[in-house]
């Protein structure tokens, strides 16, 4: 718990106020049971005025019990949307740090933000709050038991030390399941995305068969974990509840037994049984899904929390006045560069200036480390040798917020046009109109409000979308991957004619492999022939 506190925003004086909640909760039970056994002995003696009181003091409880469980679950739940959105947001931030090297896999991602974060948000009404009741109730039932017979309370003792023991070592053995579990989910998920990313590939080429046969592959990984994880289930539901039924036998047996001997009435022989039973005995039966749930919480934590550790670098916005926009140079000075799993240079010596003013070609063929030299640029890579510095900027400006980034395919969300491109900046949003009729995309200038379909987009229209999307961001520079393919001819002169009027405001780096649209005012850094596996 103290985890899931150091990440989120959650106060320790809030889980203080729901405790002490669950405290009365919890000593419901044992009220109610000694009000019974007080009814009892009234019962026999004949007195029902005071049988009655008992009675209604019985439903006052309740009532109170009643209002107490509301203000508890409101509580319990809005602490859980917090620790949701706290987890959600700092997994993204995570994302989003510049070791790109970092970013886990689609599946991986998947899970870390929809199941692992529910897991988590969970912690209190599936796992703290259970075992919370579960001790506060056991402690006070034993606590009764042992006002009315300690050789009652010490077999109700030691049937829970007994259970206690089995769901301890069974909890092991699914948390070691549920990692192994969910490493495998993540390549599934992994594989499902991919799969819906190509289905119409899948159904054209009518390789259905290759599909069903990775997802069979997939379950039949995680077929040993499932079954050691539903084991483990079977035998804690198995054991508590024919155990709980079987101790229940017994120590009514054993109490009986000694009403001659200790001189117990067999009301208070009854009354400490019952307590024994329902705050002793019974909290068991609830543990079984508790400690399954526990498990997956472990795993989901351990997962989690190393990416919650790390420094997430606050993202610095460049255009806030600290510097002068049209001094910025990115020099590179014999850069070279080559992956670690390689020795092979896909950068050679590599001497450059890009100005934030005019527009440079990244020219090569495919492969030929244009993407790396950008990375490289980004500080997402580092050089092997040589450095890349910028020039004009205070220290603590970070080189990737110097640049808007408009990549081959240009993801777009069903939301509205001005959010898809905007992005929930700041940028000015009465320029898009005009943007969008310039490269031709007139049904969206006349209605920003209207809901982007992404899947109704053509490869063309994304493509000018992004690069509207990037221009907004009015950054000192716009790095454009390929962006005239997918595009018509037509389309590309007007494309181009946008640039070069961004030009004048800023730097514009195009990644291409053609000299098709490069002037004699261009900037041209060819990428040498090293080809980029």
């Amino acid at each position: 718990m103290q985890t899931i506190l150091r990440i989120t925003s959650i106060r320790y004086r809030w889980l203080l106020g729901l405790l002490t909640l669950r405290v009365l909760i919890d000593g419901f039970n044992v009220l109610i049971s000694m009000l019974i056994q007080l009814g009892l002995t009234v019962a026999l003696s004949g007195q029902v005025n005071l049988l009655v009181a008992i009675f209604a003091g019985m439903l006052a409880a309740a009532v109170v019990y009643t209002g107490i469980y509301f203000l508890s679950g409101v509580v319990t739940e809005r602490l859980k949307r917090r620790v949701s959105g706290d987890i959600a947001t700092a997994l993204m931030a995570n994302f989003l740090q510049d070791d790109a090297t970092q970013v886990p896999d689609n599946g991986t991602a998947t899970n870390l933000i929809v199941t692992d974060t529910q897991h988590i948000m969970q912690f209190l009404d599936a796992g703290v709050l259970p075992l919370v009741d579960f001790g506060i109730t056991v402690f006070l039932g034993v606590i009764y038991v042992v006002t009315q017979s300690w050789q009652l309370a010490l077999m109700f003792v030691a049937f829970g030390g007994l259970f206690a023991g089995v769901s301890r070592g069974l909890f092991r053995q699914q948390n070691q399941a549920q990692t192994t579990f969910i490493q495998i989910d993540d390549k599934h998920k992994a594989f499902f995305n991919d799969f819906l990313a190509n289905v119409a590939v899948v159904r054209n080429l009518n390789v259905f068969a290759y599909s069903r046969q990775r997802h069979a592959h997939y379950f039949q990984q995680a077929a040993p974990s499932m079954e050691q994880m539903a084991t483990a289930s079977g035998a804690l539901a198995g054991i508590f509840n024919g155990g709980v039924y079987l101790a229940e036998v017994l120590t009514l047996m054993v109490g009986f037994a000694m009403l001659t001997g200790t001189g117990s009435s067999v009301a208070g022989l009854l009354g400490a049984w019952n307590a024994g039973v329902g705050s002793v005995l019974w909290p068991f039966l609830g543990l079984a899904p508790t400690i399954g749930f526990l498990a997956q919480q472990r795993t989901s934590i351990d997962r989690v929390l190393p990416r919650l550790t790390q420094q997430v670098m606050p993202v610095f916005s460049p255009m806030k006045g600290d510097y002068q926009p049209d001094t910025i140079t990115i020099r590179g000075t014999k850069v070279s560069f080559h992956y670690p799993q390689t020795n092979r240079e896909i950068l050679q010596h590599l001497d450059f200036q890009i100005h934030n003013q005019g527009i440079t070609f990244l020219i090569g063929a495919n492969g030929a480390g244009k993407t790396t030299l950008l990375k490289l640029i980004l500080n997402e890579l580092q050089p092997t040798t040589g450095k890349i510095e910028i020039q004009g900027v205070p220290a603590k400006i970070k080189s990737a917020s110097l640049f808007a980034f408009v990549p081959q395919r240009s993801v777009m969300f069903t939301a509205s046009v001005m959010a898809n491109l905007l992005l929930a900046s700041q940028a000015d949003p009465t320029k898009l109109p005009a943007l969008l009729q310039q490269l031709q995309l007139d049904r969206y200038a006349a209605d920003l409000d209207q809901t982007l379909q992404p899947n109704q987009l053509s490869p063309g229209e994304q493509r000018r979308l992004g690069i509207i999307r990037g221009i907004a961001a009015d950054r000192p520079f716009i790095v454009l991957d390929e962006p005239f393919s997918d595009i018509d001819t037509v389309n590309q002169q007007t494309v181009m004619q946008l640039l070069r009027q961004e030009a004048k405001k800023r730097g514009v780096v195009i990644i291409t492999h053609t000299f098709d649209f490069v002037t004699a005012a261009d900037q041209v850094l060819k990428v040498g022939d090293h080809h980029d596996n």
